[in-house]
């Protein structure tokens, strides 16, 4: 791993960051919307850089299969079990962050009831509503799934999802400190993995065996085992990394947005744990981003973008990866895929701010709630919408039809078991 005395500014790179200057501040302008919608922007771009974030590292979960099982993590009476019985440090600084700047709500250890003004989904039925009206298939599957977080059985790819879900917000948790400690990245190491049961051993802790990837060289397109730092040099070479991010912080000799390009390249070339080195990798991206004064990220998945994009995304790191491994690094294409990744989030946030502000101004107040429902859970039912607004339901069925006919929700299913899932 290597640190860099200097990087050469091209004027690509100048283009770009003067790009994500300027649209951040076209962002001030659009972002003037009512709380409760840019908390619901900020929760659907959780769920994003959740799944993506997996999906990236090549973890196969789909969005709704993420959103399902977050949404039962989250709610009261639930609680995933953790199989490494460490303690959690901060839970409760954790929590209060969560519902501060992203909205996302954990429940407190032993707590049995959601909490006041606490509206349970829809696996959480009554007897009524079981007689009332049957359940549809994806309603039992969610039942299921809800028995099987109680017990604490979760797949090894769900375990990783819970543990991104919960990373996301400690990164929220150590914006405010403006500093970045060894400490504070191997406790997030520890969150991120902690419902793994096949990383229990270790979880927070450097690695101890070699753990260089194969790669396909991007010039050769051969095979290709990449050198990452040996196990008895982890500890040093992060001591450094940290020292020159602390010294690029109070006399800067880089733009903010190169230092966080530079520590990602240098924190994935070094690979210091065992694993999980591509999540904590965006994590911590998105931690030094956000000190750094660039609160939108928060509100757009970088990591959905890093996916769209995945081919390109590691063909430029590994370019920049391999030099650094010569000790020749040529820093040209991870600098400009990074920045340009940068930038169509920023793009991407700007556009969907503009369309909310559209549609949520031209819709009834009942049915922007309909809608807000549908994203928050990944779809709605009738049942669902009955009992969380309280409306008739010809009325509701008047809104349903409405919301379908613009194209704001589709429908699926027949009789009982219809439901809508936002488009």
């Amino acid at each position: 791993m290597m640190i860099p005395n200097q990087i050469p500014i091209s004027p690509l790179t100048l283009s770009l960051i003067s790009g994500i200057h300027e649209l951040k501040g076209a962002l001030r302008t659009a972002s003037h919307m009512a709380p409760d919608r840019m908390l619901a922007l900020r929760q659907v771009a959780t769920l994003e850089s959740v799944a993506s974030g997996l999906r990236l590292g090549n973890v196969v979960l789909s969005d709704t299969e993420v959103r399902r099982v977050l949404a039962l993590r989250n709610a009261g009476g639930s609680r995933i079990v953790d199989r490494t019985a460490h303690p959690s440090p901060d839970d409760d600084q954790t929590d209060l962050t969560e519902q501060a700047l992203s909205g996302m709500s954990a429940p407190n250890a032993g707590q049995s009831s959601p909490p006041p003004g606490h509206k349970l989904p829809q696996e959480f039925v009554g007897l009524d509503d079981l007689v009332a009206e049957p359940l549809a298939d994806h309603e039992v599957d969610e039942l299921l799934l809800a028995h099987q977080i109680e017990a604490g059985v979760l797949n090894a790819d769900e375990q990783q999802a819970v543990g991104y879900y919960e990373a996301l917000s400690r990164v929220l948790a150590l914006v405010p400190s403006g500093r970045l400690t060894e400490d504070d990245v191997n406790d997030l190491h520890r969150v991120l993995l902690g419902h793994s049961a096949k990383d229990a051993w270790h979880v927070g802790k450097y690695k101890v065996s070699a753990n260089n990837p194969l790669i396909t060289h991007p010039e050769s397109g051969t095979a290709t085992v990449l050198q990452s730092t040996p196990p008895a040099n982890v500890g040093d070479q992060m001591a450094a990394l940290l020292a020159w991010l602390t010294r690029e912080r109070s006399e800067p000799t880089l733009h903010p947005l190169l230092t966080v390009t530079v520590f990602t390249a240098s924190f994935m070339g070094m690979r210091p744990y065992q694993d999980g080195n591509g999540r904590m990798a965006r994590l911590l991206a998105r931690l030094l981003l956000l000190q750094a004064g660039y609160s939108h990220v928060a509100y757009g998945s970088l990591e959905a973008v890093l996916e769209k994009d995945k081919g390109n995304f590691y063909h430029a790191l590994n370019r920049t990866l391999i030099g650094m491994e010569s000790g020749n690094p040529h820093w040209e294409p991870w600098i400009g895929f990074f920045l340009s990744a940068l930038a169509e989030q920023v793009r991407h946030l700007y556009s969907k701010l503009e369309r909310e502000k559209q549609i949520f101004s031209a819709l009834p107040k009942l049915s922007s709630a309909i809608v807000d429902l549908a994203r928050e859970h990944g779809r709605v039912t009738m049942a669902d919408a009955i009992r969380l607004t309280g409306s008739n339901r010809n009325t509701l069925k008047l809104h349903f039809r409405k919301l379908v006919h613009q194209g704001q929700l589709q429908r699926h299913g027949m009789g009982a078991g219809v439901w809508y899932q936002p488009r």
